[in-house]
């Protein structure tokens, strides 16, 4: 069989992107070189509990939210149960000397924050509105579809850093602002002024968690694609992407199978699709650039069971060491530093879901650089000086949560940790890097597009435009858009609603 479509990848972006296309009668086939679909979004069971690895929170889905409008398209919401976070202390942020309990919703930020920094009520203000003004910019981030593409540009030119520094912004306010981050990977110094305000719109939404996290978001998709007439195939890496006379003719797997297709899109990291290419079908100019482009940093992961009678705080938790956000990307949390970042988070006190045992999950900032003696070992073969190694960085860490949260000492009965060779081994994903290659400002100056010059072969993914399920999601649109035409795509959502 010849497909119209095959999609490398079965993570977020490759599912939502097979569905578009199926939606549209195309043939789709969508190729997983793991035993099941997620990328990022896998989750793990240990002891009767599920972990996530990847997937925490989920936000942009209330009400005339751009997400929920995608993913009303998609035909998911309905097979998805969402808890949403308290809107009045969603995160706390913990500094050395100060603690700051965050509510939902931009205006409401805007005032906890006047109430803490009185004398900086006009500079709050003034980022603030500047924030929800560069939304507008972003046609596929606004639901009439209406944007400048021109201020959306400019937008990049300017780090969050500077700016914040142009409106006076004090230390401990901008500790506020740019502490969230980490989950787009790319320190404050380094990020373009419109990634953090969509970013940040996005963040102060009203967020939600779902119910069976990962798993249920990733059998929500791949349930729709295949009722819409879509294929994936697991188990099933690309080792080759063939193209004859510079026209894609179909992908080549490990498996020695050979499928065929007009058009083939890459939904792994860029670096790792143009090394598939055996034939040059790109000029160098244009592998070199996306070879020399920076990937984010990986993380260590920890997923701990507690005893369930401890008091857990249902809201996320975000510590740092200190108030200077671009220092938390040098203090890698296995390099030899008694503190660093941790994010933690207890899924099952929020949801309500334990009586007995809870669950703890950690991210610190990691490098696949302490990792790279083990390159190229197996799972759970890795030897004892590895596993050494992970035990003393998650001990570090659990001590940590124990000074974060006090009641968890003594309470905390198994522990299980991820690396970045862990991060690796399940996305492929060049040095376990969390987020592809990093949205900085030099980097957006000329970021990678959707439609290449080569006929037949597209991008799509979190190495686009925006990391994170929100940019995800809707990086998988702009890539159909670039095949469909948005207009007419925009008016088939539209018309669905």
């Amino acid at each position: 069989m010849k497909y119209d479509y095959i999609i490398i990848g079965g993570g977020l972006s490759g599912l939502i992107l097979g569905i578009i296309l199926s939606k549209e009668k195309k043939k789709v086939l969508i190729l997983e070189q793991h035993s099941k679909a997620g990328g990022y979004l896998h989750s793990f069971y240990r002891n009767g509990h599920r972990f996530e690895t990847g997937f925490h929170f989920v936000s942009e889905l209330g009400k005339d939210r751009i997400l929920n409008y995608y993913w009303n398209y998609l035909g998911i919401l309905d097979n998805l149960n969402l808890i949403p976070y308290n809107k009045n202390h969603f995160n706390s942020l913990i500094f050395p000397n100060d603690k700051y309990d965050l509510p939902l919703g931009l205006d409401n930020l805007e005032s906890y924050l006047i109430k803490i920094f009185p004398k900086e009520e006009n500079t709050i203000i003034k980022f603030i509105k500047k924030i929800k003004e560069i939304k507008n910019y972003f046609v596929y981030f606004n639901r009439d579809h209406k944007g400048d593409i021109d201020l959306e540009h400019k937008s990049f030119d300017t780090n969050i850093n500077d700016f914040l520094d142009e409106i006076e912004a004090s230390k401990n306010l901008k500790s506020i602002i740019l502490a969230h981050s980490f989950l787009y990977g790319v320190p404050p110094k380094e990020t373009p002024l419109g990634t953090h305000a969509i970013f940040f719109n996005a963040l102060y939404s009203q967020i939600y968690d779902i119910e069976g996290g990962g798993d249920a978001l990733i059998k929500a998709l791949v349930e729709s694609l295949i009722k819409n007439g879509g294929e994936i195939l697991f188990n099933e890496r690309i080792i080759e992407i063939i193209t004859k006379d510079k026209k894609i003719y179909g992908v080549k797997t490990s498996s020695d199978k050979l499928y065929e297709g007009d058009n083939v899109v890459s939904s792994i990291n860029p670096k790792v699709a143009l090394s598939l290419f055996t034939e040059k079908v790109f000029r160098g100019t244009f592998t070199d650039r996306i070879e020399e482009m920076e990937n984010t940093l990986s993380h260590f992961g920890t997923y701990s069971i507690s005893n369930g009678d401890i008091n857990l705080p249902s809201y996320d938790i975000l510590y740092f060491p200190t108030y200077n956000i671009d220092d938390i990307y040098d203090k890698i949390v296995s390099n030899d530093f008694d503190d660093f970042f941790i994010y933690i988070t207890s899924p099952t006190t929020r949801l309500g879901k334990s009586k007995d045992e809870h669950i703890i999950e950690t991210l610190s900032i990691d490098d696949y650089k302490n990792y790279k003696r083990w390159e190229g070992t197996k799972i759970n073969k890795r030897g004892v000086d590895y596993e050494n190694f992970k035990k003393q960085t998650s001990e570090k860490i659990i001590d940590k949560i124990y000074k974060i949260i006090p009641e968890t000492k003594g309470n905390i009965k198994n522990t299980y940790s991820s690396t970045p060779l862990t991060n690796h081994y399940y996305t492929l994903s060049p040095n376990g890097s969390i987020y592809g290659i990093k949205h900085n400002v030099n980097q957006m100056h000329a970021p990678i597009r959707a439609r290449t010059k080569l006929e037949g072969f597209y991008f799509t993914g979190q190495s686009l435009i925006f990391p994170g399920i929100v940019g995800t999601s809707i990086t998988a649109f702009v890539t159909a858009a670039e095949i469909l035409g948005d207009k007419y795509l925009f008016k088939k959502i539209d018309d669905s609603i």
